[in-house]
């Protein structure tokens, strides 16, 4: 493993400003706790989620990423964490450009889920992830289905920049493809908030191969495409921006940061914001159905909807579900170990994607 998917080194004033950090969760909780009584219409309705998205709010804008990094462990440190936890064997697979693939469930089984993390391309995949797919599998295949998931561990940034995460994700979707042998149409790809970005600008290069990314060739269209929250488009200026300011985890500053470390010097294109895809671009993508998400608390709702409107408009097979009083990436944040209206949702629309499942 490379140190750049190792915890950073952090310096003795960026531990001491985290020791401060860390002095103020305690305080936070108890101060939400009191504030939550009396919130306004402003705040998330649900008093635990009051308490919880202003907390994880502090957590995120307090600290900087390589503080994030290093309070988070590595993506495969926490595959493999969650794996022993369940008494389960690790299984992974070196990937090019310096991406890692994570089996959960049976490499073996008949359909996969190719799965890319969210996280700004900045912190790496929590364990709330693995608990969640883990429970998916065990839910489908105990319902007849025969599922697993490959995830990828890509480079966080500031360790690369656009396209390495995208070049990295088609190459988790080629493995599976060209290296096990699956039909396309015993695949699904998907991802959460930026990988949600990857999910989406992954199926644009199937049809609309990258310039800079070797194509990649579908004998026939995948069986499906999901996107979690997707962070599509880095304009902080739609509407729930500032009307759900307050019920988020996000704050338009942090998104502007990531936002930045991504994309460096690059000009914003297709691939890097698949919200400025033209409309044409969806309407040949190579898959059969493809499935949108969003949180009705969530600061990106906005942007969500207007890209799930303008890929419903050329490609009919597109669902959309926003769950109620859902902040951004619900299941792995606030609601983390919960039932959420939208991952019970996936799991239907997943149940029902792969012909003989």
């Amino acid at each position: 493993m490379t140190t750049r998917h190792l915890r950073p080194n952090l310096g003795f004033w960026e531990k001491a400003d985290l020791s401060v950090t860390r002095l103020f969760v305690f305080p936070s909780l108890l101060y939400h706790a009191i504030a939550g009584v009396f919130r306004g219409k402003a705040s998330p309705r649900r008093y635990d989620h009051f308490i919880m998205t202003n907390v994880i709010r502090k957590l995120v804008t307090r600290t900087t990423d390589r503080q994030k990094q290093y309070l988070n462990a590595p993506t495969a440190d926490a595959y493999a964490d969650a794996m022993k936890k369940h008494g389960l064997q690790p299984e992974t697979v070196d990937l090019p450009h310096d991406a890692k693939g994570l089996w959960l469930g049976n490499k073996n089984a008949k359909k996969v889920v190719v799965y890319y993390h969210g996280g700004g391309f900045a912190m790496p995949a929590i364990p709330a992830y693995f608990e969640f797919w883990l429970e998916m599998i065990r839910a489908l295949n105990e319902n007849g289905h025969d599922v697993a998931v490959f995830f990828l561990r890509y480079t966080l940034t500031p360790h690369a920049q656009y396209p390495t995460q995208l070049r990295q994700a088609v190459e988790a979707l080629r493995y599976i493809v060209n290296e096990t042998g699956r039909s396309p149409a015993d695949i699904i790809i998907g991802g959460d908030s930026a990988g949600g970005n990857l999910t989406s600008a992954t199926l644009l290069h199937i049809s609309h191969p990258h310039p800079e990314i070797e194509p990649l060739a579908l004998s026939v269209p995948l069986a499906g495409t999901f996107a979690y929250a997707p962070w599509v488009s880095f304009s902080t200026e739609g509407p729930t921006m500032k009307s759900n300011q307050w019920k988020d985890i996000l704050t338009a500053d942090i998104l502007t940061g990531w936002a930045n470390a991504y994309r460096d010097d690059k000009i914003a294109h297709n691939w890097v914001e698949p919200l400025n895809a033209p409309a044409e671009w969806w309407k040949d993508v190579k898959t059969e159905r493809i499935m949108i998400l969003a949180g009705a608390d969530e600061m990106l709702l906005s942007t969500i909807e207007e890209f799930a409107e303008k890929i419903k408009s050329v490609f009919p097979e597109t669902t959309f579900v926003i769950g109620e009083d859902e902040s951004h990436d619900a299941p792995f944040y606030v609601c983390a170990n919960k039932p959420t209206q939208t991952g019970t949702e996936l799991r239907k629309w997943l149940g029902g994607s792969f012909v003989g499942w």
